[in-house]
């Protein structure tokens, strides 16, 4: 008789040896930045004919000051006063239609109140009439237009400002629309700053920035930041910011050099590094080994900034935590760790 073996029951893996980091929260300093920019209009203007054609005269350069309705330039008018020309005689000639036809529809409405003529006949007097008067008004449009684009061979400035660049010279054929000249708007001024990318992180809409001229350090004036540009330059890699300077003084005068000096209030920090974090879910998140039963867990971190090899957590994670920070993509929820701890950065 065959002796029946007992199966023997498959023993558990040991549970899995990983590195970890104990989480140790740091207070930063308080952060500085310093840069030098540009003072700016806070609008500039490109301007341009509406019409193309050869340019004949540019009244302006760059830094003259100009006001609302100046000459600026002149393009050639010659074919646009014969197309006011043109369209004046167009009209003259529906005009003459016009008046030849009013009388004779007059006659044939009282004939026909008579009984003398037909209502075919009448009718027929009507719409020579009718169509003499629409060519009258299409020719009364054309020449509008005709009369407007003479208008826009002229071209004024639109508002008071400074001129700080020019386009084409006299003698070029310009396009619809092509920068003759630019104008820095007359008002609020602005200072712009290209900032790099690891200072940009701190910068926020509505931040305070002291500014001053770098030849006069000693009057600080107090702007707040206005836009951050959402991609770096593709030359520098810096980003520009704006600071509104609404008090400006008259010496920090378009395109003058100063200073501005930012400051950002510390806090508390963590940094593990970049390889503990994992980019699975809507939101950055690490692995936490539980104690004391040494189980690993997802726990949604959120990121300050990122460094060349290390990432720095502002929330998410609390003294003492265990992150595991290798073999980040083969863990599961529950999973039992051996964790080893190493030295945190």
């Amino acid at each position: 008789m065959a002796g029946c073996a007992e199966e023997k029951a498959e023993a558990p893996p040991p549970p899995r040896a990983v590195r970890v980091v104990e989480i140790e929260p740091q207070q930063t300093p308080l952060a500085t930045a310093q840069g030098t920019g540009r003072i700016q209009a806070r609008t500039t203007s490109d301007v341009g004919f509406l019409v193309a054609g050869r340019l004949t005269e540019r009244s302006v350069d760059a830094g003259a000051t100009v006001k609302a309705g100046d000459l600026i330039a002149r393009i050639d008018a010659t074919d646009f006063q014969n197309k006011v020309t043109a369209a004046q005689a167009q009209v003259s000639a529906a005009q003459a239609s016009v008046d030849q036809a009013t009388p004779q529809e007059a006659r044939m409405k009282k004939l026909l109140g008579d009984g003398v003529t037909t209502r075919a006949q009448y009718e027929a007097a009507l719409q020579a009439l009718q169509g003499a008067q629409a060519q009258l008004e299409g020719a009364q449009a054309n020449l509008k237009l005709a009369e407007d684009q003479l208008k826009y061979t002229q071209l004024l400035a639109p508002t008071d400002g400074v001129v700080t660049a020019t386009g084409p010279d006299v003698g070029q054929v310009v396009s619809a629309g092509q920068m003759i000249v630019q104008i820095a708007q007359h008002g609020e001024r602005e200072a712009v700053f290209d900032v790099a990318p690891q200072h940009v992180s701190y910068a926020h809409a509505g931040m305070s920035v002291k500014v001053w001229l770098q030849g006069k350090p000693d009057e600080v004036i107090t702007g707040t930041v206005r836009e951050i540009a959402p991609n770096a330059d593709p030359v520098t890699g810096t980003y520009g910011v704006k600071v509104s300077l609404p008090d400006a003084p008259n010496d920090m005068r378009l395109g003058a050099i100063v200073v501005g000096h930012a400051e950002v209030p510390g806090g508390s920090m963590v940094r593990v590094p970049s390889t503990a974090l994992l980019q699975t879910g809507a939101q950055p998140q690490v692995w936490v080994v539980s104690q004391p039963d040494n189980a690993v867990k997802k726990q949604s971190v959120k990121v300050l900034r990122y460094d060349t090899d290390s990432v720095v957590l502002t929330d998410g994670v609390e003294k003492g935590d265990l992150v595991v920070i290798a073999g980040v993509n083969s863990l599961a929820d529950g999973q039992k760790v051996s964790p080893q701890k190493v030295a945190a950065q």
